[in-house]
């Protein structure tokens, strides 16, 4: 729901048609990540956590692009989702967690990213 950075941006160097648009060099492109993942479209109910959206499943390249994209993606991405993976997944089995407020948490920010605002204070219970 919330990528860390919100969107990136991409100088043209080679002329390219993009669905009907003609760009030239020096162009600059800035894809919004937020935008792109909360498109009703691709995501029903955009703006819900449904984690379960992704299960069984490998989101579309274009669709789903938390770490950049083209020859500037993240190179730490596809270590960040297995850390998250093998993190998460340890956890979910061992704790409960309770979040520490009925409210949606705020944004915040920190430099260039995306933050919680509150920085997502829970509650963990042993299971």
């Amino acid at each position: 729901l919330r990528p860390v950075a919100p969107f990136t941006s991409r100088l043209v160097v080679k002329p390219f048609d993009l669905d009907g648009l003609h760009l030239e060099p020096g162009v600059l492109l800035t894809p919004f990540i937020w935008l792109v993942h909360r498109r009703a479209d691709v995501y029903p109910e955009p703006s819900a956590f449904q984690p379960e959206r992704f299960v069984g499943r490998q989101p579309d390249t274009y669709a789903w692009i938390p770490f950049g994209g083209g020859l500037r993606k993240c190179l730490g991405g596809p270590f960040a989702l297995l850390e998250m993976r093998t993190v998460l997944r340890t956890m979910l089995e061992q704790l409960r967690f309770v979040p520490t407020a009925d409210a949606d948490e705020p944004l915040g920010r920190r430099n260039v990213t995306i933050v919680p605002g509150r920085g997502a204070t829970v509650v963990l219970e042993r299971r």
